[in-house]
């Protein structure tokens, strides 16, 4: 990736030490009955919009609509039992879900689009409606899906925690090999 360009997301990272003891137990759950690429616990995260490949010239247009939505929402946030992506019969992605009773979550997506819309930015996933989760695993083979089902059923509809609030940022993604890097823009960071 050029450095001129930079591979940019908003999300809401999620810190929680009762997750973290949950994720090693569904890592463990999972491992014998499928090959995956598990998130580091330090970066489990939910995404809001995926921007894509941004040109660094381009971020003083983009932090300025998102400076009044990048801060602390009192809101409490439900981390609530497991799913994949696209589906059970060929799963790709294995998810917490994530919930806000209060639905000020979706009310700050909303927001966020719009802002993102008026400044000329389309996030990548436009055609998709906001599905809140946070990819715990990216699975690449399953050795035996009705074991690996099976071995989930127990947190299907388990709360993992209740967050009292969450918090938007720009995030920058470094892909390598080892997996993504991401680190915070501050909506004060100087485009040179």
């Amino acid at each position: 990736m050029p450095e001129n360009s930079w591979r940019l997301f908003i999300g809401c990272f999620v810190q929680s030490e009762a997750l973290r003891e949950y994720y090693h137990r569904l890592k463990t759950a999972c491992s014998p009955w499928s090959r995956a690429k598990w998130v580091a616990p330090d970066q489990l995260h939910f995404t809001l919009a995926f921007l894509g490949e941004i040109p660094r010239s381009h971020l003083p247009e983009l932090l300025q609509p998102l400076a009044p939505i990048l801060h602390e929402y009192a809101s409490p946030i439900v981390l609530r039992g497991v799913g994949v992506f696209p589906n059970w019969r060929a799963p790709r992605v294995l998810y917490i879900g994530v919930e806000n009773p209060g639905g000020v979550l979706q009310g700050v997506y909303a927001i966020l689009r719009d802002s993102l819309l008026a400044a000329g930015f389309t996030p990548a996933e436009k055609e998709r409606s906001f599905v809140p989760h946070v990819t715990i695993a990216r699975l690449k083979e399953l050795h035996h899906a009705d074991r690996f089902r099976k071995a989930l059923r127990p947190y299907a509809e388990l709360v993992f925690d209740t967050l009292p609030s969450f918090q938007p940022v720009l995030v920058r993604s470094i892909l390598t090999p080892e997996g993504p890097l991401y680190s915070v823009i501050s909506p004060e960071l100087p485009a040179a």
